[in-house]
């Protein structure tokens, strides 16, 4: 049984965890090309996904929303270390007209 604890552990230990870090702002760039949304929200245009996918329609929708009635959006990132928001640091790093190094997962009006 401790050997099952010790390799249970050993495992864990060595599996890295991503964190996840956020960017907000107002959009800035809103925009559809043959197959691509690409949206800035402060720190550069970024292709967030292709609009085929169901769920890219949802961020689509949820980006002209924002877009039309200047509401902020956060769109988070994920990253092995990186965590938190970053809006000072690592979402001025990741480039304009761009897909971003980091994928995107999960895109937030408020």
């Amino acid at each position: 049984m401790n050997k099952l604890i010790v390799i249970a552990a050993m495992f864990f230990a060595t599996t890295s965890a991503h964190a996840n870090y956020h960017c907000t702002g107002e959009v800035k760039h809103f925009g559809v090309d043959r197959s691509n949304l690409l949206v800035s929200n402060g720190f550069g245009v970024h292709k967030l996904c292709n609009v085929s996918e169901e769920y890219c329609k949802a961020w689509l929708s949820a980006a002209l929303s924002a877009k039309m009635s200047n509401r902020k959006v956060t769109i988070y990132y994920e990253h092995p270390s990186v965590s938190g928001s970053q809006n000072g640091s690592r979402c001025n790093e990741i480039g304009d007209w761009v897909v971003p190094e980091d994928s995107v997962y999960y895109f937030q009006v408020f």
